[in-house]
């Protein structure tokens, strides 16, 4: 009895930090566009991670901080001074940023931190 209580506690005390950090997903906002001159950059999508600039966990969750920077993306329909302009394209050498698409938050985050200012608004 007693040692189930204790993993009741124990997984109580799991559970809060998991709840804040999926309540708390923070996103940059992405807008693809039909071409290079109305892109910020372009972007590629690698088939594994030790190909990528930065794994991306996307989202459709959106609060007052979207503008992290930490590979959460939320890709919009629409544009607005909040979101970055992006163009897709198919071949990742000429790609400025190249990603790989991940399925769990934690997992997401920059490879090389070096072309982390391309999504600096």
């Amino acid at each position: 009895m007693k040692n189930q209580l204790q993993k009741k506690s124990f997984m109580a005390i799991l559970a809060i930090p998991l709840i804040c950090l999926f309540n708390n997903i923070h996103a940059q906002v992405v807008h693809p566009v039909a071409s290079k001159k109305d892109a910020k950059f372009s972007v590629a999508i690698v088939p594994h991670e030790s190909y990528a600039d930065l794994k991306v966990f996307r989202t459709d969750s959106l609060n007052n901080q979207v503008n992290k920077n930490i590979g959460y993306w939320v890709i919009s329909e629409t544009q607005d001074h909040q979101t970055i302009p992006i163009v897709w394209v198919s071949d990742p050498i000429t790609a400025d940023l190249k990603i790989v698409l991940v399925n769990y938050p934690e997992r997401a985050g920059w490879v090389n931190k070096h072309k982390k200012s391309l999504l600096k608004l």
